[in-house]
């Protein structure tokens, strides 16, 4: 289990619960696969965590707000045992690492 985030309570009026999915190849985001949860209840404090983490794979969470002031989303990429923040440009970068190392999830 890879703990991504702990959250503090929030509003959950504004903002919603917070989320983890896996990113494709081709930089897409992909809830297909159920990869996590967040720990917590909806405006409570809790943890955002991946059940059973990949090596080389690449993830991303965040929370929705619905002003749309405030959300977005982060990237990070499990590597020996910790997530490993990976910036936007360079995304690509990370996933074709992962792709040359033979770290390619298999389809669901």
């Amino acid at each position: 289990m890879l703990v991504v985030k702990s959250y503090e309570p929030y509003n959950h009026r504004r903002y919603s619960s917070p989320w983890v999915c896996l990113v494709a190849a081709d930089t897409t985001l992909d809830f297909s696969t159920h990869v996590g949860r967040y720990t917590g209840y909806n405006g409570s404090e809790g943890d955002l965590i991946v059940h059973s983490p990949v090596e080389g794979q690449v993830y991303a969470y965040g929370q929705k707000d619905y002003r749309g002031n405030n959300g977005g989303y982060q990237y990070i990429q499990y590597l020996n045992g910790a997530a490993v923040p990976v910036e936007r440009k360079n995304l690509v970068a990370a996933l074709e690492e992962r792709e040359r190392n033979g770290q390619v999830s298999s389809p669901n």
